[in-house]
């Protein structure tokens, strides 16, 4: 049996007077972890026990150090903040949605608060966009305020016959469901609670499907409800005993059936039931899929499936009939994804399908007309939306079923936040919302793809923001954020922070390193478990690649990441410290190993999918003893650092930030004062003196960017 021992050999350690702007040093210990054979010092273990006065008064010793080291930033803060926190006059982007002859609305309004309401349809109230035109403060002619102050409200759905309204409020234990009359508001059913946000009418509107939740507050049931009955007499359809699973449920578009999803890291299914018989049991569509994420949608007289393909990985849109057996569909596929193409999901209208596609790292929207007995026209095929370099398509919610246009949102660096709508007989969009930013003017700037070339021949894609002046000459400061892990894409949006940071001559870089979901589930098993180091190789190229092709100065990048992209900026300045000329993590999980074996961090089945289980496997082990930040910290020059967390609110362990800077000051040669490393630790996330702008501000002192222009 492996051993697994820590050996202390010294007692606790013992605090100093420093003199002014000397950094804090705490005083390791000989502690040893064994394991596997191999005996590794874990000097600054003790730093984990975040409640012992001696590391609560190193937390303190640390912040009054950066306050010393940051003083001389405190005007650039002060005008981050004013810049990205300055109040931007929109409503929510949403717009209002036609269904069976209704206009549903989200309101947002700054002065009268979120609403919900709805009004019938007639031409007086369309605008020239074809829908309603929304003005804060004030209703249109015959529209009805059907829930008032909904900032709580995280669910909603409508009865078949527009009578009722059911509606999931935020409560202690899960949300309660409160069904209401839509005309009078008189409520009608109060009675279930501990609920899941999911809620669905029968067809006959007598009846609602909610999830219900676990004492770890899972979505591990779903259930029908006979309005106006108890809950004791609650039929359970699904209930799903996978601890690590968690369920959800969407209406078809036509009304006819209900599809529950059942989710987890180590597989999925999908259950069909029929919305005239509720309390039928239902029927799982093709069994449990494992290691894969199942999608399926109902598309009238038939089933759309989305799967993956054995060896390749490649995803496949096939078709299965309504009469499921279980068994996987057979037949030819009707669409398979190309090499760097991911299939997400797909949306049945009666005259179209809408296919969600990842393509070169970018979302975007495909149609497919439906030929008259309901199969796609594949030849057809439109693409919705792209412009831009780096646009970013999703598809909005469109619930009518005859529905002939699609709604989508529309991002990119240069585009705000945009909803549109796509015409399918003319192939034209019209814009119906989008955010207003005040003295923001698009041509000032420019958005580029990048493609650099990992150590093993794989093409990373990189998305590029800058100021339209800036030269790709060599001379202009960077900043390369990062994340990769859990198979999160990080897509374009136009952020305000964003220009800001632009408009010092920063050149914004995003690095879309395999670990993430950019280029589909292979792309994120390409940079997990032992396959991890493929993210940091992926990094170091990306950084390599803008100074080489002139859009990074060469002692003038900056690494920037949060949580698992914490870990990736550190691991990448272990592997090229000379690339970088500083470093700025948040929450970083920079002592991933030590996180992992330590039995008092409460970890997820996700967590331990994405990283592996260094305690019960050596080979997991050695890849992240070969790969911790904290771990692996040579005695070389290395780049300035800037790590903040907080005590509360972060998923990551406070100490791996105090651990990770302790190791870097006892080891690297760099002259301190010239590149400093910092840690900043907050009581709790969203405490004030927000210190992601902190490090911003210090991140552009360190890049020679403070200036406007420069």
């Amino acid at each position: 049996m492996t051993q697994h021992i820590v050996s202390p050999t010294s007692s606790a350690p013992i605090r100093s007077e420093r003199p002014s702007f000397a950094p804090p040093r705490p005083a390791p210990q000989d502690l040893e972890r064994t394991l596997f054979g191999d005996i590794t010092p874990i000097p600054y273990r003790w730093l984990r026990d975040s409640r012992s006065p001696e590391v609560i008064d190193h937390y303190a010793a640390e912040n009054a150090y950066t306050d010393q080291r940051t003083a001389h930033l405190d005007a650039l803060r002060l005008e981050l903040t004013a810049r990205t926190e300055q109040p931007v006059p929109h409503l929510e982007l949403s717009a209002p949605v036609l269904l069976d002859g209704w206009w549903y609305i989200d309101r947002a309004d700054p002065a009268d608060g979120a609403t919900f309401s709805r009004v019938r349809d007639h031409a007086a109230l369309r605008g020239p966009a074809g829908i309603p035109e929304i003005i804060p403060g004030r209703l249109l002619d015959g529209e009805k305020i059907l829930i008032e102050g909904c900032v709580g409200t995280i669910g909603i759905a409508i009865s078949p016959d527009h009578r009722l309204i059911a509606r999931a409020e935020v409560a202690l234990g899960g949300c309660r469901v409160i069904i209401t009359d839509a005309e009078t508001g008189e409520e009608i059913d109060r009675s279930i609670l501990g609920a899941g946000p999911d809620l669905v009418f029968s067809a006959d509107s007598r009846s609602l499907l909610h999830t219900g939740l676990d004492d770890l507050g899972r979505r591990h049931q779903v259930l029908c409800h006979r309005i106006g009955t108890s809950v004791t007499e609650d039929t359970v359809l699904v209930e799903d005993e996978d601890h690590w699973a968690d369920l959800s449920m969407s209406r078809s578009r036509d009304g006819s059936a209900v599809l529950i999803r059942s989710s987890s890291p180590t597989g999925s299914e999908v259950w069909l039931a029929d919305l005239a018989a509720p309390s039928a049991p239902p029927l799982s569509v093709i069994g449990r899929v494992r290691d894969a994420h199942l999608v399926v949608e109902h598309a009238g007289d038939r089933l759309l499936v989305i799967t993956e393909e054995p060896g390749s990985g490649h995803s496949v849109l096939r078709q299965t009939s309504l009469d499921t057996t279980g068994e996987p569909p057979r037949g030819p596929a009707l669409l398979t994804a190309r090499a760097g193409e991911h299939f997400e999901s797909v949306e049945a209208f009666a005259g179209f399908v809408a296919l969600q596609v990842r393509w070169n790292g970018l979302p975007e929207v495909r149609i497919l007309p439906r030929c008259a007995e309901g199969s796609l026209d594949i030849l057809s095929m439109q693409v919705v939306g792209r412009r831009g370099e780096l646009d970013a398509v999703r598809m909005e919610p469109t619930p009518d079923w005859d529905q002939r246009s699609l709604r989508y949102r529309l991002d990119s660096f240069l585009t705000p936040p945009t909803i549109l709508e796509h015409d399918l007989e003319t192939g034209r969009s019209t814009e119906l919302h989008r955010v207003e930013v005040p003295g923001y003017d698009p041509m000032q700037y420019v958005e580029r793809r990048l493609w650099a070339t990992s150590a093993d021949g794989t093409r990373v894609p990189i998305s590029l923001f800058a100021r339209r002046d800036v030269p790709a000459d060599g001379t202009a400061p960077c900043l390369l954020y990062g994340d990769g892990a859990y198979g999160t894409a990080v897509d374009p949006i136009l952020q305000l922070e964003s220009l800001a940071i632009a408009d010092r001559g920063v050149v914004i870089a995003v690095a879309h390193v395999r670990g993430g979901g950019e280029l589909g589930p292979n792309w994120h098993r390409q940079g997990r478990g032992l396959s991890k180091t493929n993210s940091f190789d992926d990094f170091v190229a990306c950084a390599d690649h803008l100074v080489a092709t002139g859009w990074a100065a060469e002692g003038r990048l900056g690494a920037v990441g949060t949580g698992a992209g914490g870990l990736l900026v550190g691991a990448a300045a272990n592997r090229a410290p000379k690339r970088f000329r500083a470093v700025l993590a948040g929450t970083p999980l920079v002592d991933p190993l030590e996180t992992l074996l330590d039995t008092d961090v409460m970890l997820t089945l996700e967590e331990w999918a994405e990283w592996g289980d260094p305690a019960g496997d050596e080979a997991t082990y050695r890849s992240q003893r070969g790969y911790s930040p904290a771990e692996n910290i040579r005695e070389t020059e290395y780049p300035a650092v800037f790590a903040w967390t907080a005590m509360e609110g972060t998923n990551t362990p406070t100490a791996c930030a105090a651990i990770w800077i302790a190791q870097l000051r006892a080891r690297v040669t760099s002259d301190l004062t010239e590149r400093p490393i910092l840690l900043r630790t907050t009581s709790t996330m969203g405490s004030a003196g927000d210190p992601r702008v902190e490090g911003v501000a210090w991140l552009l002192d360190q890049l020679g960017a403070v200036t406007l222009g420069e």
